[in-house]
């Protein structure tokens, strides 16, 4: 224990200081872009169930280091926006490796920072104008650029970590007849509006967020007893097909196995929705909309990719490549079935995982698993860097520092060969689709409303 502690001191992250993990600012047409530290959201979101309509209003509070013209991102369009009162355009510009994302067209100086918007969306809502009912969720993926909460709401990037608020309101009616699950603190603040609060330490793609007519899914809602004492509430839900008495038993028996393995579950509760069978899944931070094939994978990304975050697409395959070791039943091996790869050094504006990390970043892992036999393997490193770790955000070379730590190897040539490296021809063969993360339609991400 005392050596993790003192790692821990050594490559600590801290939430709400991670701007050392942003990428460099860049020069647009525009002015200088720079990265801020994000330390408040608030969202004010209004389902109008009477005509149909979507608004959000966004109060963000922010830190600039230095002075330039701030980006985040967000894809619907904006209304209106204002910087610290003053009316403010907001202009959709690109990163040096082409990618799209958001820029204050006025130059901010160092200090703390009010950005408001305005915006409407209407993506994964479907209103039912006779009932004045609305489904809506805030489905993410981690395949595709611009797939976290930028499609709905104005967010960050993956490095940073902040509070967020969402007052939801469900106009056109006196009494909402909604279900809200989430994995934020939930509180009915009107017979028509909700409050709910996600932790600090919640990067954008960590909130969890779908509501549904009252009594539209099948629940059951039951507590966990932790292996560190804690009741921790659960609440698995289906649709009219299923029922949740199968997902209430898997989710039990991977919760014992996840905290065995690595130590209690981090998160304040679990949120997991079954999903259409052979459709994957997707994690979030203690909750999950997923088949009951892939629960467990997706679990336990509450430990790997939720509990201990990715601060980039960069480090985004440590995750996955955790997390298909274990389904491919933590093999071992003196060296990987590839000859090299780029998994972790491609662009450094990069914000999706490479695909290829189910199947090469699982092979790297048992072949790490195999270099630390010694020390009981990888499975104990993991446990040991989850906990020391865990509710921070991380990059491949602090994963590497701390592998090194503790085994006492240098693992450079590894991760320069596989990680760091060029891409063999048996690296670019991976095409095949991982069955735990498909590529759905957006008529197929509707249907799951």
């Amino acid at each position: 224990m005392k050596k993790w502690l003192l790692l821990s001191t050594l490559f600590s992250t801290s939430v709400l200081a991670n701007l050392h993990l942003a990428p460099p600012d860049f020069e647009t047409s525009s002015g200088r872009a720079i990265f801020v530290d994000f330390k408040t959201a608030d969202y004010d979101i209004t389902y109008n169930v009477k005509w149909k309509k979507t608004r959000v209003k966004s109060k963000i509070v922010f830190h600039a280091e230095k002075s330039g013209k701030p980006v985040f991102d967000l894809i619907p369009n904006i209304l209106n926006a204002k910087l610290n009162g003053v009316p403010v355009n907001i202009i959709e510009t690109e990163s040096p490796d082409g990618s799209k994302l958001r820029q204050i067209d006025g130059v901010v100086g160092p200090g703390e920072h009010v950005l408001e918007i305005e915006n409407s969306f209407s993506k994964n809502v479907s209103y039912n104008i006779l009932s004045r009912k609305v489904s809506s969720a805030f489905w993410i993926r981690d395949l595709k650029y611009r797939k976290f909460m930028e499609q709905y709401i104005p967010s960050n990037f993956e490095f940073d970590q902040y509070k967020m608020t969402m007052n939801v309101t469900f106009a056109g009616t006196t009494r909402a007849r909604q279900d809200i699950y989430t994995n934020g603190e939930l509180t009915e603040t009107s017979p028509n509006s909700y409050k709910i609060v996600y932790p600090e330490y919640f990067t954008v793609s960590c909130p969890y967020f779908h509501t549904t007519p009252k009594g539209k899914k099948k629940r059951l809602d039951f507590s966990y007893t932790s292996i560190d004492g804690r009741e921790i509430p659960i609440t698995v839900y289906t649709s009219w097909w299923s029922h949740p008495s199968k997902f209430k038993n898997e989710s039990i028996k991977v919760m014992k196995e996840l905290e065995a393995d690595y130590g209690p579950w981090a998160h304040p509760s679990l949120v997991a929705y079954e999903t259409i069978p052979g459709t994957g899944g997707m994690e979030h931070a203690g909750a999950t909309q997923t088949s009951l094939a892939a629960l467990d994978h997706e679990m336990l990304h509450s430990y790997f990719a939720k509990g201990v975050m990715p601060a980039n697409g960069n480090s985004g395959w440590i995750d996955e490549a955790i997390a298909s070791w274990r389904d491919k039943g933590y093999q071992r091996k003196p060296l990987p079935n590839f000859g090299g790869s780029n998994l972790g050094s491609q662009s450094v504006y990069k914000r999706h995982t490479d695909s290829r990390a189910y199947a090469l970043g699982a092979e790297f892992m048992a072949y790490l698993d195999y270099r630390l036999q010694d020390l009981g393997g990888l499975k104990s490193f993991l446990k040991g860097y989850f906990q020391a770790y865990k509710h921070t955000v991380i990059t491949t070379e602090h994963f590497k520092n701390n592998l090194e730590f503790f085994s006492g190897l240098d693992l450079t040539h590894d991760f320069e060969t596989y990680i760091w490296g060029e891409n063999t021809p048996d690296a670019g063969l991976v095409s095949e689709e991982n069955p735990v993360h498909k590529e759905l339609s957006p008529s197929q991400l509707k249907s799951f409303l």
